[in-house]
């Protein structure tokens, strides 16, 4: 689902160059780096999430996902505002894009067997600003926990 979720967006921006591609896996994994580190604590399992999830939906080695990832903690680390991610967001994913962006935020989320509050609160806040009905939160929080 992941997979199909970048395919679309690179397909999408295919007459783009190729920097918007890495943009969006840049920004997949910032976000979701944020996510993971919510409760201040930033699990190998979490890691291991967020990983197979950019397995899964680029044709990037491990060296270079893995690269992505560390650069994506050490961002968070000196992030002042997530703006910038949410804007990009909203301005090149559809709906449904969005839905499976916020699945794979609880994923990231579950990864460590426990929904912290401040996941919880994060994920949420990022529903909202990514323009997402509070069902549509709800219904992606259930699917990934009901796996």
């Amino acid at each position: 689902m992941f997979n199909q979720w970048i395919n679309r967006i690179a397909a999408a921006t295919k007459a783009e160059d190729d920097s918007t591609v890495a943009d969006v896996e840049r920004v997949s994994a910032a976000l979701l780096v944020e996510i993971a580190r919510a409760d201040h604590q930033l699990e190998d399992a979490e890691i291991m999430s967020i990983t197979t999830a950019l397995k899964q939906s680029s044709s990037l080695t491990d060296a270079e996902i893995k690269e992505l990832v560390a650069g994506a903690v050490v961002d968070a680390d000196s992030a002042v505002s997530l703006h910038a991610h949410v804007r990009q967001v909203n301005d090149h994913f559809d709906r449904e894009q969005k839905i499976m962006l916020i699945e794979q935020m609880w994923r990231v989320a579950a990864a460590d067997g426990d929904i912290d509050r401040y996941e919880d609160y994060t994920i949420r806040k990022m529903s909202d600003l990514l323009h997402m009905r509070h069902s549509e939160f709800i219904q992606a929080k259930l699917r990934v926990l009901d796996k």
